[in-house]
């Protein structure tokens, strides 16, 4: 019996939780029952590190401007090797396979993952507003027209699910929340501390608190640094990451006079040894569908303080497991991390009990299964509405 042939479309191939969720759903997907290639830019980490697992991936450029370059590209690739299922990934991705899917006709099953509905928490600001209105209107738009040509939606958390059964870009009959899952194992014992902390040139005794993300204004990093900024206890602070606001947070920092003691360490992979070395995890993001580098940071047993938005309190229950503050919140952020100095034993508590949140349901080989599973029943779905005429 031949392969059901999946492409996974992602238009972005630096290092991200959209593209470790791919990277990871090709890796377990793989079986005598399914072929997995992925379609991203030319280079960057998803490429690099698909080709090690020798997973296919084919080279495509996806504007987030409308490009007939863009157009050519995907319906050559589409046309050319007759996938089965393609699953597309983020807005851009999201727009142009199912723009093309849609113009050729072709009977491949279309599924989309929403990793957040990102245009419907763009900041409004007086002299913004009416743009950023627009804006959402417009994306909330273009989604509602490509739903018709998607076979199913998949929502990483609940707050997602409910967020786009709101705004109109999802139904219920075709609407599935999965989690994002890691690779729990790899993270069930940190690496000594000792050694981690060597590594990042730090010294036994520093109390460091550490964020992973790509400097966007979603992370929240500027609320963090006039957090860390307000603390009454010094200690420092290691960021992950890079993005278009760099250079804006590093002069934050300059500003605030802290930058003896905030490291930017830029984009890198080994997470793992990161988080061996911090003492608590901090995530003051606006906005979230479901990090993944909390659960790493939860999954290794780091204490955790995060912003109580969209997918978050679906994994940190405030005062059990971590703290959750409000966004934008710069008092209540600052108190929490001193107090995590003041009461380190109880917070170590709450990353103990962290490990224990960190559930099957997160575990990249059972959110490959449910997401196979997805596929199956959509493709069965659609040989049925065409054979009867309605689809």
């Amino acid at each position: 019996m031949p392969k059901i042939r999946i492409l996974l479309a992602i238009d972005d191939a630096s290092l991200g939780g959209g593209q470790m969720h791919v990277l990871l759903l090709a890796k377990y997907l793989r079986s005598a029952e399914f072929e997995v290639e992925i379609a991203t830019e030319a280079s960057g980490w998803l490429v690099d590190e698909a080709l090690k697992l020798s997973i296919v991936v084919h080279q495509i450029a996806i504007s987030n401007t409308f490009t007939w370059q863009s157009f050519q590209q995907m319906r050559q690739l589409l046309m050319s090797q007759k996938f089965d299922v393609v699953h597309t990934h983020g807005g851009t991705a999201g727009f142009w396979v199912r723009f093309v899917a849609a113009v050729l006709k072709q009977r491949m099953t279309i599924v989309h993952t929403y990793h957040g509905l990102h245009y419907l928490n763009i900041s409004q600001t007086a002299a913004k507003g009416i743009r950023q209105k627009i804006k959402r209107e417009i994306f909330k738009r273009i989604d509602r027209f490509l739903l018709a040509d998607t076979d199913r939606i998949i929502c990483v958390c609940r707050s997602d699910y409910q967020k786009a059964i709101a705004a109109r870009v999802a139904t219920i009959d075709r609407t599935s929340i999965v989690y994002n899952g890691i690779e729990i194992d790899k993270f069930s014992t940190p690496l000594d501390r000792a050694v981690a902390r060597q590594l990042f040139e730090l010294n036994a005794t520093e109390f460091v608190f550490g964020n992973v993300g790509r400097l966007h204004e979603q992370k929240g990093h500027q609320f963090l640094l006039q957090a860390f900024a307000k603390m009454t206890n010094r200690a420092r602070l290691m960021i992950i990451g890079d993005g278009l606001i760099r250079d804006e947070l590093m002069g934050l920092a300059n500003k605030l006079e802290i930058s003896d003691r905030v490291s930017f360490l830029g984009a890198r992979a080994d997470i793992y040894e990161f988080l061996s070395a911090i003492d608590i995890f901090v995530m003051p993001s606006l906005w979230e569908g479901q990090p993944i580098a909390l659960l790493e940071a939860l999954a290794i047993g780091k204490p955790c303080i995060a912003s109580a938005v969209d997918g978050i309190p679906e994994i940190i229950t405030d005062g059990v497991n971590g703290y959750l503050v409000n966004p934008r919140d710069i008092e209540k952020l600052a108190k929490m991390m001193d107090l995590t100095i003041e009461n380190s034993d109880m917070f170590r508590k709450f990353g103990d009990r962290g490990v224990s949140a960190i559930s099957p349901q997160f575990l990249a080989q059972n959110m490959a299964v449910e997401i196979a599973n997805i596929y199956l029943d959509a493709a069965k779905s659609k040989l049925v509405n065409q054979r009867s005429g309605c689809g």
